[in-house]
Formats: C-alpha cells, structure tokens, sequence
C-alpha cells in the first residue's frame, strides 16, 4: 500500500531518489501555432541519472519546500514540491512526479490534494504548474481541474518556455486563469 507522508529527516535523505524510476516516453507535446496550442509529435524520453536525482533530493528537502512524498514500502515512488513562499495569489508547484510502475494508480491525484490542502492552508487562491507540454502531464492537470494561466508568472515562462503555464484554484466554484 502506498502510503503518503509530509517529507522529513525521518523518511528522506539524499539518496531516496537513488532507485526512483523517473522515465517517461513522450511521443506528443503542445505547442502554440498560430497563437492556439495543438497537439503534435515530437519523441522523446524523459529520464534522471543519478546526479539529477540527488540534486532534486536536495532541493526537494530544502527549507524553500514544502513536500509530500508517496511511499511504497518505504521506498519514494513520487512526490510533489511546493514553494512555500507565494507568489501573488498562487502557492507554486514546482515538481510533481509519479514513478513509472507506479502511474495510473491514483497516486498523483493523492499527492496533488495534499498540495491544494498547502495551498489554502498558505492562504493561496491557486495552484500555479509550470507544466511539461507532453500530452499526458498536461491530461493529468486538466483532469485536476486545471487551465491555462490567462496571465502567466513571466520568469517561469520564459524559464521553461516548452512548458504549459496552467492555473488548479484550490477555492470551490473558482474557475482557472485567476
């Protein structure tokens, strides 16, 4: 059973992301044509060796983070990070990842409602994603009640310009795009 815990010394340390599988095969991404996103192909794999790994582990583990990590036998098989300082109205996501045998279990979900609990604890109005433009992520955020930030964070933009800019409200009857 996968079990969903608030990161601390206790259950993390710099090599809990050792074994964490991170690989995703993309095959379609959004991009903008003609000022509207379209679907189109573009393959690739999405993988972390060990120094990416470790690095994400420092600063997942960082005071800067507030992090709930997914644990399977007391092994890490995903997690979400949050900046804890806002930014305006949002509380930002920063990484959110599901290892690969553990996708399409509703482990994603899980953690997400535990980011959006952060959020209106913090006090923020909305989840702000910078969002990996493959066709799956971008599935996943809008089944989470996300959209397109109608007016997006400029450094995150220009920072990951591949990336979706997306807005989840964490208030009832609040609509993307605050």
């Amino acid at each position: 059973m996968i079990k969903i815990e608030l990161l601390s010394e206790t259950n993390f340390w710099l090599e809990s992301l050792d074994s964490y599988n991170r690989k995703q095969n993309v095959n379609k991404v959004y991009r903008r044509i003609d000022g509207e996103y379209a679907l189109v192909e573009c393959k690739y794999t999405e993988d972390w060796d060990l120094s990416q790994k470790r690095s994400v582990a420092k600063q997942i583990s960082s005071d800067d983070y507030i992090t709930y990590i997914a644990l399977e036998n007391d092994k890490v098989v995903g997690f979400i990070g949050l900046l804890k300082k806002l930014n305006g109205p949002y509380m930002i996501l920063d990484m959110m990842q599901v290892s690969s045998e553990c996708r399409g279990q509703g482990v994603g979900r899980r953690l997400f409602e535990f980011g959006k609990a952060e959020a209106i604890k913090a006090g923020a109005q909305a989840l702000y994603i910078s969002a990996c433009s493959s066709k799956e992520t971008i599935a996943f955020y809008r089944a989470m009640g996300g959209g397109l930030a109608s007016i997006p964070i400029k450094e995150l933009a220009e920072k990951e310009p591949y990336d979706l800019q997306m807005i989840c409200p964490v208030i009832l009857n609040q609509k993307p795009g605050v």
